[in-house]
């Protein structure tokens, strides 16, 4: 009976491994000959083409982004931002993504927003329920657009979609509660809902997800359970990404998030937490990313429970409110590249800095206004693999008074700041050890003496801000030599004389401010200086109180890209020539308290960018008609007192521009 069963089995073992072989083989026949066959195109199922019209018909799109969406172009698989599968023709993917960011420009030294080219690109209108119909669509991406759902929240009919595995709504202008039916998206692996979409509770719900991978809802203002971070998130643990920053969550961080053990970032930055840090966030072990900025642990002392997450290399713990020591167990972080300690209280007495040399693989490291232990001795400190050091605002005890000797050291810095420090006395020739700098920002100190020369010899830098100093003496020739030059700021200084020829060499620059220097010059000489090469890049040119006399000439019109312009408080007059219509980009302009004349906006007239314009305090003359206006729609902030034109508002209408006005 035995020998007749095994006889059996092994009859069976040589069938079923017959029939697996015979599978193999079909199986790789069928793949054979599905190669050979013509490349099939997808045409799409017509009721998912007429789905999809009827979601256009909710939308607005103002720059016709969706013209390939209409009736005589039936292969709905080509529409823009339409993915078909490539045998079933299903839909599978939507990506009607609009990027905020592209919509940021560098603009008086701050990244400000172009609300109006945004809004002429980005889609608006409601999100028709009908997107519930493409049963077999699992990837949506609508971020980045100004949506007005049904009753301004997120429309609840999303959560019908069984299919989606990835659901993007972020930066939509949603407002109002999460609907708890997102939990009912089991396949979901990657959901961002940040900024600006939710307020409220984060419904339990979510917890449910247990696919999900990727949970953004930074930037939103949440109110979890027990106005805390809710614990329920600690059971999702295949997350690999959970960013929760700027939510307005409050109180102290569960323990519970230590269970995810899958983790590899984590933003907590800005939520309010106070307390303790739990021990159980040393348990993920995969962690690369940690941002616990902005929060208040005030009187903690860094754990060292964070020194044994040894994938770490990206920590952030400026402004939390620690204090006292830094762990010894640092050194065991051998992968951290980013370290973030501004804003904290650490010891006088202890030697931490020394400790951080432990960092074998550190290269960005800021101390902005943090508590430094006095270290002048370079043979002490040795960081030699730093490409990034910022020692803005640095509590020195007693007040530096120099740049620390072991910083030129540093042969792989690529950017040093040392801004607000008080330090005196000239800029150390030591500098010119550093090679590789690119970013040099020695602002709001009191160096003194002129500009030296070793500084001309950092032929990388790329920004250099000088500014808010007790410079004096002129500016040498040798400025030229800074070829790679994309940021120049040396205002408010003792600068004196006239602005070297060899400044048109720098060809990349894109601002300039040269703003309270004693120049002495005329302005068209300073525009014929930058006009042949610097003129194609610049954005910003500030030359705010330096003297400047003369008249301005048609050379003003080379600089088409320019978007902030300052002219004021100098001594240039004469009438506006007709160049500056060309300045196309401008947003910002300041000609006040000089000595222009004659009818402003026959130059002015054409900027439909301006939203800054302040003429107040010249000879401007004549009458401005209604018409000359028209095109300045974006005109925000105007001023215009202490001229004499008039201002032609109707047919018998004047208002008389030489009283104090500023709308």
């Amino acid at each position: 009976m035995i020998y007749m069963q095994n006889q059996q089995l092994h009859l069976f073992s040589i069938y079923s491994c017959v029939i697996m072989n015979s599978s193999i083989y079909i199986l790789v026949f069928v793949q054979l000959w599905l190669l050979s066959l013509p490349c099939r195109e997808s045409v799409c199922i017509p009721s998912e083409r007429e789905t999809l019209l009827k979601f256009k018909n909710n939308l607005i799109d103002p720059s016709n982004r969706l013209w390939s969406w209409n009736h005589n172009n039936t292969n709905c698989c080509h529409w823009y931002g339409v993915l078909c599968h490539n045998v079933t023709s299903h839909l599978l993917q939507l990506h009607l993504h609009t990027s905020p960011s592209a919509f940021y420009h560098d603009y008086d030294y701050q990244y400000l927003f172009d609300e109006e080219a945004y809004r002429r690109w980005s889609f608006g209108g409601e999100i028709s329920p009908c997107l519930a119909d493409l049963k077999h669509l699992n990837y949506l991406d609508l971020s980045g657009n100004r949506f007005l759902g049904e009753g301004m929240s997120i429309p609840s009919f999303l959560g019908t979609m069984s299919s989606l595995t990835h659901l993007d709504l972020s930066y939509t202008g949603f407002y109002g509660k999460i609907p708890p039916q997102i939990g009912n998206l089991s396949n979901l692996v990657y959901l961002d809902l940040s900024s600006d979409v939710a307020n409220g509770t984060v419904p339990s719900q979510i917890g449910n997800l247990s696919k999900l991978r990727y949970l953004d809802l930074s930037a939103n203002y949440l109110l979890g359970g027990g106005m805390s971070i809710p614990s329920f998130l600690g059971t999702m643990t295949s997350l690999t990404h959970l960013n929760l920053s700027h939510t307005g969550f409050m109180g102290k961080i569960p323990p519970q998030i230590g269970n995810l053990s899958n983790l590899v970032y984590l933003d907590l930055s800005s939520v309010s937490a106070n307390g303790t840090v739990p021990s159980q966030i040393g348990n993920l072990s995969k962690l690369r990313y940690l941002d616990l900025s902005y929060n208040d642990f005030e009187g903690m002392a860094i754990p060292s429970f964070l020194c044994a997450m040894t994938s770490l290399t990206h920590l952030d713990l400026s402004h939390t409110g620690f204090m006292g020591k830094i762990p010894s167990q640092i050194g065991n972080l051998s992968n951290l590249v980013y370290l973030y300690l501004s804003y904290a209280n650490l010891s006088k007495a202890f030697h931490w800095l020394h400790t951080l040399q432990s960092l074998p693989s550190l290269t960005h490291l800021y101390l902005s206004d943090c508590t430094l232990p006095h270290y002048n001795e370079p043979s002490l400190l040795n960081f030699s693999s730093l490409q990034t050091l910022h020692l803005s605002f640095t509590s020195y005890s007693p007040a530096i008074s120099f740049v620390p000797k072991w910083i030129f050291k540093l042969k792989k810095l690529v950017s040093l700041q040392l801004l607000d420090n008080g330090i005196q006395g000239p800029i150390p020739g030591g500098i010119r050890n550093l090679t590789l700098l690119q970013n040099l920002d020695l602002s709001f100190n009191s160096f003194s003496s002129s500009i030296p020369d070793c500084l001309y010899g950092l032929h990388r830098l790329k920004y250099l801000d000088l500014s808010y100093n007790n410079l004096h003496g002129t500016i040498s020739d040798a400025l030229g030599n800074l070829t790679s030059l994309v940021e120049l700021d040396l205002s408010h200084n003792q600068l004196e004389g006239t602005i070297p020829t060899s400044l048109g060499n720098l060809c990349n620059l894109r601002v300039i401010d040269l703003s309270y220097l004693k120049l002495n010059q005329q302005v068209n000489e300073l525009l014929e200086i930058l006009a042949p090469c610097i003129s194609h890049e610049l954005t910003t040119l500030a030359v705010q109180s330096t003297r400047l006399s003369g008249n301005l000439t048609d050379h003003i019109g080379a600089f088409k890209n320019i978007e902030h312009l300052d002219f004021s408080n100098n001594s240039i007059g004469g009438a506006l020539p007709r160049s500056f219509g060309k300045l196309s980009s401008l947003r910002y302009l300041d000609l006040s308290i000089n000595k222009f004349s004659g009818n402003p906006f026959e130059s002015l007239g054409s900027l439909s960018k301006l939203s800054f314009l302040d003429i107040s305090g010249n000879n401007f003359q004549g009458v401005v008609k209604e018409d000359d206006l028209a095109n300045l729609t974006n005109l925000t902030d105007f001023g215009a007192s202490g001229n004499n034109f008039t201002l032609k508002v109707g047919p018998i209408g004047f208002l008389i521009f030489n009283l104090p006005i500023w709308k």
